[in-house]
């Protein structure tokens, strides 16, 4: 049985991305190691994502695997809209509970992009691990990694890197 397991990136005010959904804050940022989460990505087995998360990775680098530590991996797009075949993904309506639970009985799953995907697992109880580096920089406004839970939900910090200016923290889930 694997392990859910969120690995993202997020601005020092809790962002994910712009309001227009642009990561060009974080992907422009010097000196970051080509390494940086290799051996986390590398025992990925399948990533859940979101449409726009989808949308904007496609805009970034078309055609070019989501893990490229794992490039057979097949992740899973949750969206209502239909979408052609694409190499490497899985379009779904799955309910996000539903599908994390199923594929994590074959293995790790990366969770990848924002709070309409995240929220709902840690509202379930569902993540074990929280995988976040958080970049040098205050966006003001934008979309934020975490949406408002009806309850805490505690973690215990694992451990603490530095990867050029990220700052990166793994947390796990308390029971």
């Amino acid at each position: 049985m694997g392990k859910i397991q969120f690995y993202g990136a997020m601005s020092l005010d809790g962002y994910l991305a712009t309001l227009d959904d642009h990561i060009d804050w974080l992907t422009t940022l010097p000196d970051i190691p080509a390494d940086v989460g290799a051996n986390t990505l590398a025992a990925m087995h399948t990533a859940i994502l979101g449409r726009v998360t989808y949308d904007a990775v496609q805009d970034m680098a078309p055609n070019a695997p989501l893990n490229p530590q794992n490039s057979a991996m097949t992740s899973y797009v949750v969206t209502r809209r239909s979408h052609h075949a694409q190499p490497g993904y899985v379009f779904t309506s799955e309910v996000v509970t539903t599908l994390a639970q199923r594929l994590k009985a074959d293995g790790n799953v990366w969770i990848v992009g924002g709070s309409g995907i995240l929220t709902p697992l840690l509202a379930a109880n569902l993540v074990d691990d929280l995988y976040i580096q958080v970049a040098p920089i205050l966006l003001g406004s934008g979309k934020r990694l975490f949406g408002e839970l009806a309850q805490p939900h505690h973690f215990q910090l694992t451990a603490t890197h530095q990867y050029g200016p990220l700052a990166e923290v793994v947390y796990h889930r308390r029971n």
